[in-house]
């Protein structure tokens, strides 16, 4: 039992420290990195976004509202964009504080296909919870009698 524990303990640790590597190593360019220090990452190609989203739309470009980042603006070919829909983009920065994109797809019916993408795992989950059991006294997943 006492291994057991240290197992898990071990293990959660391991996704723990994965998880916090990839926070602060990771390997594509955001906006945030790009704001916190715009002389390092002049002229780099911005590939993350979080939550972005089509704001105003001007003759030559867009505002782009992001999660937990001011907005910034995006010089662009503003044809086939839709104001508030969500928007997929790599983007060239600029130290002066805007991007330039480099390619441009609207996101039609995002909330909709985060939402069917769940009904698949609640399935899975049902079946899990209706085939197995767990057994606290020993601390294992069982087969239930009637599977």
């Amino acid at each position: 039992m006492g291994k057991r524990f240290a197992a898990i303990f071990v293990l959660f640790i391991f996704i723990i420290a994965l998880s916090l590597y990839t926070v602060l190593f990771h390997p594509w360019i955001s906006t945030t990195d790009c704001l916190r220090d715009p002389d390092e990452y002049d002229g780099k190609l911005v590939t993350h976004f979080s939550e972005s989203m089509i704001g105003e739309i001007y003759d030559n470009g867009f505002l782009l509202h992001q999660l937990n980042t001011p907005p910034i603006r995006v010089f662009a070919d503003t044809t086939g964009l839709i104001l508030n829909k969500y928007i997929g983009m790599r983007a060239i920065f600029h130290k002066e504080g805007y991007l330039e994109a480099v390619s441009l797809r609207v996101s039609r019916n995002r909330r909709y296909k985060i939402g069917l993408s769940v009904i698949p795992v609640l399935f899975i989950g049902i079946l899990l919870i209706r085939t197995y059991r767990i057994n606290w006294k020993s601390v294992q997943v069982e087969l239930r009698k009637h599977a």
